[in-house]
């Protein structure tokens, strides 16, 4: 009799952790009245951790990993997520340029010439280049890629490797290099080149093989991808081996000389993005001409073409993304999402925010006179 009750008592519990689970998936009230009273995903600024900045000393902040970084008045100074102090790095820097992948942070003076690698918290190498740095870019082993101008080449670019020792240069003389992006495995490193003749823009994307632009430069080009005339490449990303590509209207993949054409964007995507882990997004208005419109964001799987939706109800003023994060802005609230479309946090402020940068796991939310930091 008592193994009985027992067993009665634990279907009990199965079955209302299924009910639970069910409404929790399948009604979006009942999962935001859960977020909100339950879970604790509602967050008001009054909460968190901050760092003081003066408006004057025009600090920049980037997140990456666990961390907040600041740039101004000739150092790097890292925060954890409590918002303290890790550890200061003296930096020659008059106009921050950011890069992060992992554990991996890129530091360039944009238009000038010094470059910083950190790892965690820790400076891994400088250099001081010849040339205006215009790009940058690194991986997750800590590959580096710079772009130079304004020497007698349109652009040149440069690759490092972990330990900051050059591994090759592209010259480019007629045209210019406006993105880099390198593979995952170091196998490849991609870049977007603008052509310009006359009043035609042409846009391509390239890539080299990391291996023969070592040892026969002449026929390190292995694919070359290009687009129609009306179409501008904005900005380039790796997952894995595939290249995500964001055009001024669509995005596609690149893979082994094929074109894949993943979103049209049309007057009725408000904001779109690539710059998350194996997937885009974009925000359309689903709900035309009603005062509180409703928004959707879209999530799809640049893989199997899977599709997470979450609604949106309030206008959206900006959308920022990083790995398997998207903070969609409105206003003086913000809300993260994954890229399951579950909401991991809501961010409330009495202040204008000013900007937000993500890392890994920790968000800033910048203002004009400091920066909070929010672990996700």
């Amino acid at each position: 009799m008592k193994k009985v009750i027992i067993m009665i008592i634990l279907s009990i519990i199965v079955i209302a952790v299924i009910v639970a689970i069910g409404l929790y998936l399948g009604n979006s009230s009942i999962r935001l009245w859960v977020d909100k009273n339950i879970l604790k995903k509602d967050i008001g600024e009054e909460n968190l951790p901050f760092i003081a900045i003066e408006e004057s000393d025009n600090i920049k902040a980037f997140a990456y990993s666990n961390y907040i970084a600041t740039v101004g008045n000739g150092a790097l100074t890292i925060y954890n997520s409590d918002a303290n102090v890790v550890t200061t790095i003296n930096v020659s820097i008059t106009n921050p340029k950011f890069s992060a992948n992992g554990r991996y942070l890129l530091l360039a003076d944009e238009n000038g010439e010094n470059l910083y690698l950190i790892y965690n918290d820790s400076l891994q190498w400088h250099k001081e280049l010849e040339g205006n740095i215009s790009q940058i870019t690194v991986n997750q082993n800590g590959a580096v890629c710079v772009v130079l101008t304004g020497t007698t080449y349109k652009s040149i670019m440069v690759m490092y490797n972990i330990n900051g020792n050059e591994e090759f240069r592209t010259y480019l003389s007629n045209s210019t290099a406006t993105d880099v992006a390198i593979s995952d495995d170091n196998k490849y490193l991609s870049f977007v080149e603008i052509k310009t003749t006359g009043t035609v823009i042409e846009s391509l994307v390239k890539t080299i093989s990391i291996e023969k632009a070592k040892n026969v430069p002449r026929e390190s080009i292995v694919y070359t991808y290009t687009t129609n005339s009306n179409t501008l490449i904005l900005n380039i990303k790796y997952k894995n081996n595939k290249i995500v590509t964001f055009c001024d209207n669509s995005i596609h993949i690149f893979s082994e000389g094929n074109d894949e054409e993943l979103l049209k964007i049309d007057n009725k995507i408000n904001f779109a993005d690539i710059n998350l882990n194996g997937y885009i997004c974009s925000i359309n208005e689903s709900k035309s001409g009603l005062i509180n419109s409703e928004y959707e964001l879209k999530i799809r799987n640049i893989e199997n073409k899977k599709e997470n939706i979450y609604n949106i109800n309030s206008t959206v003023k900006n959308l920022y993304c990083n790995n398997d994060i998207i903070a969609v802005s409105l206003g003086n609230e913000v809300e993260f999402v994954n890229t399951n479309g579950w909401l991991v946090k809501k961010f409330t402020s009495i202040q204008n925010i000013k900007d937000i940068t993500i890392g890994d796991n920790v968000a800033g939310i910048i203002y004009k006179d400091k920066i909070e930091v929010l672990s996700l």
